[in-house]
């Protein structure tokens, strides 16, 4: 290998590469353009029948009611794109997750789009039917009537678009998660078509028989208002008298299940057009500029604000770390300070110093502080001299020192008050005694009432009713990982870079960060270890401290605390350690690790 202090520098400074982003947008936008022509098609396909039915078959070539669908499916694709996160948004405990997603703005919002979604489409369904009109069907000299079975309709529709409304927030739909193999989006569609089938069948039944109680309260009111609204539109029978209840089962069951699939195959298809991953027409994203390497990095910088960005750069390093050669030899080739390598090493070990420091800062566990980063240098010592040759003189009162400063300018309010307190002065002390004994008798009331009240609320949430309140450490845990594919990733990339460069890299430009890395990992291990060992539990977690043995996890037992998020990434960084030490363990005596790191390498050896 070459030692890097004799080889050139260059007296020109990068320059600054197209950013990450622009790319990833551009083939955003070109993946929506997909996601737009398969719904449209699929929308086409689904009003197919209909049309062929009431307007025969010319109508149904003609694109009328695909556009109009795609009109009420297109807000959703926009609500996504501008709701979308990879991290999860978990609450400490579930009933304080349903009031924040419930009682929200965004819930508003996205309730909103919905309503807008269900009336167009409802609107399309009654249209079709004659049954469903506005007014009943009359003879030139009766007065028009209100048609209770499409206020019912309109009613379910707008009651579906607010229940699916809740559910979409509470599962939280604008959330990616990258998938680790990529496959053909077609072939994705088709294999959800059917369980979304399945699930908005069944959600349309139940939905329409629980629609039929919740009307009932309401059916006179929903009544007048209808009738208040439509007598500006034609002159009606002065009759306000409702007919027999309008529930139709067919039309409740098609309306419902129609706009259910509909909605569920829209977010399902944005999801998978959204989630296609850092590879496109089987090349990487941040192939497409003139710097790739350069690109690549704008896009693992930390503090991006464009976090999905940044989550697909990621994936795109995993995939050159393990898949392509000629990248992973450009990235060893590059020298130029800073060189590449050292930015993708400083950036990986990034997210772990976040990961480190989330874990710290909401718990019990110490900060395992830094040994590369601790100084040595002796601290000089600074001679402050005793006597001052210029004292500062001595400042003399001419009042009355004595005398209490408040009576000197007392005014009239004061000496009332002070009169005041003189004589409720008690020489004996019968009434202060008496005062003392009543307050620590109101202190013990108190006390027990506290005691007592901790009992029952302790006692409600060991019940199932009192779950939902519990402050649990798994919520807790999933909102400190919040995006553990994107630490996988960090870790796999560099593993495999670590790994490939004892052939790939002919300057050596990675060997000597091997002992930070292997002490990055190890610190990393050590505290979600700890973490695991030895849960901060909430107070109110009582279903996870009955399992505690003497405030520890039973870990190897059927009672310990599962806590998978945490589990699955020691079960990585051990892997990508173990790797990276039977990769260098001829040379890891020669690399000053230190003991700590010495001694998990001793024991991923000996366990070969």
């Amino acid at each position: 290998m070459v030692s890097l202090g004799t080889l050139p520098h260059t007296a020109v400074g990068r320059s600054e590469p197209t950013h990450y982003h622009v790319f990833y947008s551009a083939i955003l936008q070109l993946r929506y353009g997909h996601l737009s022509k398969m719904t449209f098609v699929m929308l086409w396909v689904m009003g197919g029948p209909i049309s062929l039915a009431r307007h025969g078959v010319l109508m149904m070539f003609l694109p009328v009611l695909g556009v109009l669908g795609f009109i009420s499916i297109f807000p959703i694709y926009v609500l996504r794109k501008a709701r979308l996160h990879t991290d999860t948004r978990t609450q400490p405990s579930v009933a304080l997750e349903i009031y924040r997603r419930l009682f929200s703005k965004s819930y508003v919002r996205v309730s909103i789009i919905y309503l807008f979604s269900s009336y167009i489409i409802t609107q399309i369904y009654c249209s079709e039917f004659s049954d469903l009109t506005m007014f009943l069907p009359k003879r030139d000299f009766e007065l028009s009537k209100v048609n209770e079975k499409r206020i019912y309709i309109n009613m379910l529709s707008v009651y579906v678009a607010l229940i699916y409304a809740t559910i979409h927030c509470l599962q939280d739909k604008d959330r990616l998660s990258l998938p680790s193999v990529k496959t053909d989006p077609m072939l994705r569609v088709k294999q959800i078509l059917y369980p979304e089938f399945r699930k908005s069948l069944a959600l349309s039944v139940v939905l329409s028989i629980i629609f039929i109680p919740a009307y009932l309260p309401f059916r006179g009111y929903i009544w007048r208002s209808s009738l208040y609204f439509a007598r500006f539109l034609a002159t009606l029978h002065k009759s306000t008298a409702t007919g027999s209840f309008p529930f139709s089962p067919l039309h409740s069951f098609l309306i419902s299940f129609t706009l259910l699939f509909m909605w569920n195959m829209a977010n399902e298809m944005c999801t998978i057009y959204l989630t296609l991953g850092a590879l496109h027409r089987g090349k990487g994203i941040s192939e497409k500029s003139s710097d790739p390497n350069g690109t690549l990095l704008t896009g693992l910088r930390r503090g991006s604000k464009k976090q999905f960005t940044r989550r697909t750069a990621f994936q795109e390093l995993r995939f050159i770390a393990y898949n392509d050669g000629r990248r992973r030899d450009s990235i060893y080739k590059d020298v130029e300070k800073p060189s590449t390598w050292q930015q993708i090493n400083t950036e990986c070990l990034n997210v772990l110093q976040d990961l480190r420091n989330g874990f710290v800062i909401n718990s019990d566990l110490p900060r395992k502080s830094n040994p590369q980063s601790r100084s040595t240098a002796p601290v000089p010592i600074q001679h402050i001299p005793l006597t001052s040759s210029t004292p500062s003189p001595i400042r003399m009162r001419r009042e009355n020192i004595f005398l209490s400063a408040a009576r000197l300018n007392e005014s009239p309010t004061s000496k009332l008050e002070r009169r005041l307190l003189e004589g409720l002065q008690d020489p004996l002390a019968v009434q202060s005694s008496s005062a003392i004994a009543w307050f620590q008798g109101l202190q013990k009331w108190l006390k027990q009432g506290k005691e007592e009240l901790w009992t029952h609320i302790i006692a409600f949430l060991c019940t199932p009713y009192g779950a939902p309140f519990r402050y649990t450490i798994q919520r807790k845990v999933s909102k400190l990982v919040s995006n553990r594919e994107l630490v996988s990733d960090a870790v796999n990339a560099l593993s495999d870079l670590v790994i490939n460069s004892i052939i790939e890299d002919t300057f050596g430009t990675v060997q000597r960060d091997i002992p930070r890395i292997l002490s990055e990992f190890d610190q990393t291990i050590t505290l979600l270890e700890s973490f695991v060992e030895k849960p901060p539990l909430h107070w109110s977690d009582v279903g996870n401290k009955k399992k505690l043995v003497n405030g520890m996890n039973p870990i190897g037992t059927s009672d310990a605390i599962e806590l998978d998020e945490v589990d699955i990434l020691v079960d990585d960084l051990t892997e990508a350690f173990d790797r990276i030490v039977h990769t260098f363990d001829k040379y890891l005596l020669g690399m000053a690790l230190n003991p700590d790191v010495y001694k998990r390498c001793w024991v991923s050896l000996r366990h070969v």
